[in-house]
């Protein structure tokens, strides 16, 4: 399927930088849609009509009921991907708390509970060696390792976030750690052959450090870490494990804390003090080499000669060029996803060499809810005006068009571009919506559409 997906949207080898994969001259690339002249209609239609195929859109365990009823303000571009059919939530749970300090989750605020605009935080318990005890808010907890307590009792946070998901209708709620999961015998051998690389390399401390970025405790404490070789083990903060399959089942085991959060607590005694958490470097290789983006399918992507993996990208991730590329983009995070899947490629033959085609979500913060008819409209203005200019003056079009229109965009639209905006906490009763595609929007390429959030972010943040 990986020639085919991106012959059908008229991209050649040149175009992408797929050559080198086809040839095995290089064993990944990134290609960010966000850089390419490819109508957004077109890409939309290749995965509705593309049987198997639904890209992932990688979100944060918490809060996602306003969400998915389209009140959430800048977070509803998570609508218009999912319940529009274009892909579906693909929930990463190594996340943390959000907190009095920084360093939490402050977008899908986990250690609360939101419905209707109005949070409720929870009180959150964490295992203090004997017992699990109630922590208070000044730092961030490890969410796979915290609990709740509900209604008199403790329940896993992972828990509790997973059963409210599963009740929002028309979501296809995946968890990558059941990915993982489901995939551990694999994922453990290709994790004890990274960590031997990585241990061969001329800067073993930052090779580990793709592989393995933080380490939690069993209290729910997390920070960044380094991995040291310890003879034929490997150490991380105060902890030795004797080999390289011991540390990788390890890393395993924060896994099962959220695929079976109940029977990971009940053996609290037995896990070690400090567990390795999987880097989102090598995640990010594992989201296109496990086939999240072929979720129905068992087994690894069968796609040759390369795997194409379609994935939507948010702010952080994906970003929205020329403004922000992304960190999955940047020149470093390149580097560091190919050192991962050149192992791999080479010592795995089910492994294919990667393509990972980022999609940038945040083109549907551009797709107002069908309660705001007037924004409709004056979005399908704006880009009627951006079709008909040089698409090189897409961003400079824009800003035109916003110095004469801002003020009549709702205030709702306007508050979609700030900076830092999470799920709404304003107890504001806001009417379910669905998300509208102005006339012209499929007619933008992913090039303009991302031009023109870029100016709504400059103009209106």
């Amino acid at each position: 399927m990986s020639a085919n997906v991106l012959d059908r949207l008229g991209l050649t080898p040149s175009a992408t930088g797929t050559a080198a994969l086809a040839t095995g001259e290089k064993p990944y690339t990134t290609l960010h849609f966000g850089t390419l002249d490819v109508p957004v209609g077109s890409l939309l239609d290749l995965v509705r009509d593309t049987e198997g195929l639904l890209p992932p859109r990688t979100g944060h365990l918490g809060n996602w009921e306003d969400i998915a009823l389209c009140r959430s303000g800048p977070m509803d571009f998570n609508t218009a991907v999912c319940a529009g059919g274009y892909g579906y939530p693909l929930v990463y749970g190594f996340t943390r708390t959000e907190a009095d300090t920084e360093g939490g989750d402050d977008v899908y605020l986990p250690g609360s509970l939101v419905d209707g605009g109005r949070r409720t935080t929870l009180p959150l318990h964490t295992w203090d060696g004997r017992a699990f005890t109630r922590r208070d808010r000044s730092r961030p907890l490890f969410c796979a390792l915290t609990q709740a307590e509900l209604d008199g009792e403790l329940v896993p946070l992972a828990e509790l976030h997973w059963r409210r998901m599963t009740t929002v209708p028309g979501y296809r709620f995946r968890q990558w750690a059941a990915f993982l999961a489901e995939h551990a015998a694999l994922v453990t051998d290709m994790l004890c052959l990274l960590l031997e690389e990585a241990a061969a390399r001329q800067n073993p401390r930052a090779a580990f450090a793709e592989l393995i970025s933080h380490a939690v405790r069993l209290d729910g404490s997390v920070g960044r870490c380094e991995v040291r070789r310890h003879g034929t083990g490997y150490a991380i903060e105060d902890h030795v494990y004797p080999s390289a399959r011991a540390f990788a089942e390890a890393a395993l085991l924060t896994v099962q804390a959220l695929t079976e959060p109940r029977a990971f607590f009940s053996r609290m005694g037995e896990v070690p003090p400090v567990l390795p958490v999987i880097s989102i470097q090598l995640s990010s290789v594992l989201f296109g080499l496990l086939g999240s983006h072929l979720p129905d399918r068992s087994g690894l992507p069968s796609e040759s000669p390369f795997v194409t993996h379609l994935h939507w990208g948010a702010r952080a991730m994906a970003g929205c060029p020329p403004r922000r590329r992304g960190y999955l983009a940047r020149k470093t995070t390149v580097r560091s996803l190919r050192a991962i899947t050149g192992p791999l490629v080479r010592n795995f033959a089910e492994v294919r060499p990667l393509c990972f085609a980022l999609l940038p979500a945040q083109i549907f913060m551009l797709c107002p809810p069908d309660s705001e008819q007037q924004d409709r409209e004056l979005l399908a203005d704006l880009f009627k005006v951006v079709l008909a200019a040089d698409p090189d003056a897409t961003h400079d079009t824009t800003v035109t068009w916003l110095s004469t229109y801002k003020d009549r965009l709702s205030p709702y639209l306007r508050a979609r571009f700030r900076d830092g905006s999470g799920v709404p906490t304003d107890a504001v009763r806001r009417a379910p919506a669905t998300p509208v595609e102005p006339t012209g929007f499929r007619d933008l390429t992913f090039r303009q559409a991302c031009a023109v959030v870029a100016a709504f972010e400059e103009v209106l943040a």
